[in-house]
Formats: structure tokens, C-alpha cells, sequence
């Protein structure tokens, strides 16, 4: 019997940035039955957003103590900027012993998605990137180092706010991920885990692509433990279904933000 009375099939908890209205949705419509998520703020005072990607991966054990004694399974580091200037190996690293003092995985954002990049046989990628100049070419960078053919960049629209990243539309992701169809890419890339990413998921699989997101595969990953395992890739791929069962649960929570 589970210590609790929620999560009998688990406990996972997720970092994530402070301001991200996002990601808690995202992921926590993605997880299976009798599973718990609990979040915690990735918080920094810098002003500005490349001083707070450095404390956000300077500072993992602080934000992680923040769960106190929670009896958790797995938990996801949900940002993807911080590590992109990490060799992928002092990235593993990093997270391994992490992971190792904690007594369970805690997985990065980028590790997620190299893992379903990987388990998929995907090497031809469309990015539709939400960031500034600067992190697009560090991302682009990070999924090169990681054996990637980035085959094309789309950026989506986004009508300004509070933070860029936040107010964007599933129908500008969408629309910046069409524009990359004709470039036949084994998957596309919407990275970014502040992006809105299912709606525009859902109706990309249904066109016959296969999306991926930050905020999907750290789903995945921290459902699965941090496993790559067959039973954890069949997982993997039945989340990409053209029907897979999340879709109904999104249109049902969120019928504003299904997109066509």
C-alpha cells in the first residue's frame, strides 16, 4: 500500500521556472491514473533571463529540498535553457549523482527529449523555437552536439506580454509547425517548456508528423522513472498515437485551447 493516500502508483515532482503557467497543465494532463504531481518554482531575483538559466542549474539540490520529505518517485528538472550550454555527458553526470544523493531519478528537459529523439530513431529535426536569438542558437547547438540534422527553424508569432514565451497561442505554434512539413523532418521539435505544446501536438499527429515537446517528454520520462527500457518506449509511442487517450482529457480541460 502506497505511504499516502494519493499516487498509490507514484509521487513525481517537477521544477519548473517560476513564471511558467505552462507546464504543471501540460504534464499533469499527460500522466497516467493514481499518479501525483507535485511542483515546486524555479526562483531567481536576476533581472535578466540569461543570469537566471546559470542560477537555475547552479541551484538544483536548493529548489529540490523545497520538497522536503515528499515521498518522491522521480523528479524533472522542466527547463530546457539552463543545460543547453552543457556537454550532454556532465549533463548525464550531473543528474546521475543528483539523482543517486536523492535515492530516486530526477531527469533534465534536455535529457528527456535526447531520450525520445533516441528511442525513436529520429535524426532529422524541425525546431519551432519561442526564444530570442541567442538561445535559438543555443539550442540549435545543443541538438546538433546531440546527433541531430536541425533541417529548418521556425519561430512562432506571438503578440507580446508578461514574457514572450507565456503568451503564446497553440495556433502560432501550430502554424510555425506546419511551415516545417514540407521539410519532411522524422519529428518535430517544439521546445520551450513555457510554449503551449498539446493542442498543436494533437493535431500535427493527425496529419501524419510526430511531435515532441519538452513538456511531453518529461512527462513521459518521469512517469517512466527515467527509463528507456522496450515497456518504456511502447509508453513512449502510445503517447504519439493519432488517438491516444490524453487527447480527450485535453479537450475536455481545455476545449479553448484545441486547435484545428
Amino acid at each position: 500500500m502506497a505511504a499516502v493516500e494519493y499516487g498509490a502508483r507514484g509521487i513525481l515532482g517537477l521544477l519548473v521556472p517560476q513564471a511558467n503557467t505552462t507546464s504543471e497543465p501540460e504534464v499533469n494532463v499527460l500522466l497516467g491514473a493514481d499518479l501525483v504531481l507535485l511542483s515546486g518554482r524555479l526562483t531567481s531575483a536576476a533581472p535578466g533571463l540569461r543570469e537566471r538559466l546559470e542560477h537555475y542549474v547552479q541551484r538544483i539540490d536548493a529548489y529540490l529540498d523545497t520538497f522536503g520529505d515528499a515521498p518522491l518517485d522521480a523528479a524533472g528538472f522542466l527547463i530546457t535553457g539552463s543545460t543547453y550550454p552543457m556537454a550532454h555527458d556532465d549533463e548525464d553526470a550531473l543528474f546521475a549523482r543528483i539523482g543517486a544523493a536523492r535515492g530516486y531519478p530526477v531527469v533534465s528537459a534536455g535529457q528527456a527529449i535526447r531520450r525520445a529523439l533516441r528511442a525513436l530513431g529520429a535524426k532529422r529535426i524541425g525546431l519551432v523555437s519561442p526564444y530570442p536569438a541567442w538561445l535559438t542558437e543555443r539550442s540549435v547547438d545543443y541538438w546538433t552536439r546531440a546527433g541531430m540534422n536541425i533541417v529548418a527553424v521556425e519561430a512562432p508569432e506571438t503578440p507580446g506580454g508578461f514574457h514572450d514565451i507565456y503568451v503564446m497561442r497553440g495556433p502560432a505554434v501550430l502554424a510555425a509547425a506546419r511551415r516545417l512539413a514540407d521539410k519532411k523532418p522524422d519529428a518535430v521539435l517544439l521546445t520551450g517548456a513555457g510554449m503551449p505544446t498539446l493542442g498543436p501536438m494533437i493535431a500535427l499527429a493527425r496529419a501524419g508528423l510526430v511531435p515532441l515537446s519538452s513538456n511531453f517528454c518529461m512527462a513521459w520520462q518521469i512517469e517512466q522513472r527515467g527509463s528507456t527500457a522496450p515497456d518504456a518506449v511502447a509508453a513512449l509511442r502510445r503517447l504519439l498515437e493519432p488517438r491516444a487517450a490524453w487527447h480527450r482529457l485535453f479537450s475536455e480541460r481545455f476545449p479553448s485551447s484545441v486547435c484545428a
